[in-house]
């Protein structure tokens, strides 16, 4: 998914080529040869919005400027070239969306190659035809908003575009709004979840870090990515801070793109650096070296080892209390994604107790079911594999019985298992 340098880089390129023209036509329509050629896609411009709503709002507007926060941008949009804003069109990305400016090269975080010979380019839901800037007829630029996924989305919102979600729900952007350091430290110091995960938050601390951002910000930082958030020291706390300011701002700067980084997810590399090692922390691959990152330093608390797993590791007040990794009390691990197969399960964990023959058996026989099957998920995966061994051709095998966890922590592992298939 694209993060916020890489959504910055869009945003200059649609302002270099929207701003100060009109929009003198638009189609919204799939063309370029997909699947729903000719079909107005009500998932992409999504909310129910119809075409004669699109049209009404966007037709003969002028683009009074492109902004940015977090991975979410939009176009200002107002009924004379220096008029005030009257509506906004929001464009997220998703997973695989970008805007193409016809002559100009496609974004290169896209996973999927784009024909700049054709034009419009394949799976494109939105084409927008701009005016030149003398607001004449004839259309000199167009651009279109392609996505094979559809996991973007395209949204309109009146003038004040923060009066609703998704941007009402966005913490502080670090480039354009970006947080003071004792609003950032006071936030972090209440939470439990591993620091990546709650830099991956976007509504938490700050908005626009994804996986590979946060993975650099703590290199610099020289933290854990699985240190507890509650854990770390005031001072490791201003040195994330600043590395978040920094980072995204020479990443935006330089126009970095995850893709540039290597494709290595798992086991360690060498490395000028020192030796990178790969493992899973907030439910994502995260790479960190252990030999410049440490856990936190915080007097009196448990600093989390490079453990990682979805959650940090089990040890301190949430041991023995059904709280798996430290879960925060609402269900799910803080920060990280209500599917990542981390809900605590408190009725399962509740039902039997240490000991339980019958939560031992029924428990263990879901889990070995499961582990005969290749088809499962991320979510599903991730749990599975903590009291599993991975076997050959993507196949899982149970572990020894000397290393099986206890009845009541499968019970849980069991329960979350089954719940997601």
């Amino acid at each position: 998914m694209p993060e916020l340098p890489e959504v910055e880089a869009q945003r200059s390129t649609i302002e270099a080529a929207t701003l100060g023209r009109r929009i003198a036509t638009l189609i919204a329509v799939e063309q370029g040869g997909g699947p729903r050629e000719g079909q107005f896609d009500d998932k992409v411009i999504a909310e129910e919005v119809t075409p004669d709503v699109l049209a009404i709002t966007l037709q003969d507007r002028w683009v009074l400027g492109v902004r940015r926060r977090g991975k979410q941008l939009w176009l200002e949009l107002g009924e004379s070239k220096g008029g005030a804003c009257c509506a906004c069109l929001l464009i997220h990305m998703g997973m695989t969306g970008a805007v193409i400016v016809q002559g100009v090269a496609a974004p290169v975080y896209k996973s999927f190659a784009v024909d700049e010979t054709a034009w419009p380019p394949r799976f494109t839901k939105l084409e927008l035809l701009m005016a030149d800037a003398a607001g004449v007829s004839a259309p000199c630029v167009r651009l279109a908003f392609t996505d094979p996924r559809r996991f973007g989305r395209v949204l309109l919102r009146g003038a004040d575009p923060f009066s609703r979600p998704p941007l009402s729900a966005l913490a502080a952007d670090p480039v354009t709004d970006p947080p003071s350091a004792e609003a950032f430290a006071s936030v972090l110091r209440r939470v439990r979840a591993p620091i990546k995960a709650a830099l991956l938050d976007q509504g938490r601390v700050v908005c626009g870090v994804g996986n590979w951002v946060a993975d650099e910000v703590l290199y610099q930082a020289g933290v854990l990515p699985a240190a507890p958030c509650e854990s770390l020291s005031e001072e490791q706390l201003a040195a994330i801070h600043a590395q978040v300011l920094a980072v995204c701002t020479a990443a935006c700067g330089r126009l970095e793109r995850g893709c540039d980084f290597p494709g290595q997810t798992s086991g360690s590399m060498a490395s000028p650096l020192g030796r990178i090692h790969f493992d899973t922390v907030g439910g994502r691959t995260t790479a960190f070296v252990p030999a410049r990152q440490v856990k936190g330093q915080a007097a009196g608390k448990a600093g989390g080892e490079a453990k990682g797993k979805a959650g940090g590791r089990k040890g301190g007040k949430d041991k023995g209390k059904g709280k798996a990794g430290g879960r925060a009390k609402r269900g799910t691990a803080e920060g990280a994604p209500p599917d990542s197969g981390e809900a605590a399960c408190g009725g399962a964990a509740a039902s039997g107790g240490a000991g339980s023959a019958a939560i031992l058996a029924g428990g263990w026989a879901t889990l070995t079911g499961l582990a005969s099957r290749a088809d499962l998920n991320g979510a599903q995966a991730q749990v599975l594999k903590r009291c599993t061994g991975k076997a050959t051709a993507g196949r899982w095998k149970v572990k020894a019985h000397s290393q099986r966890p206890g009845p009541l922590r499968l019970a849980v592992w069991a329960a979350t298992l089954d719940e997601s298939c």
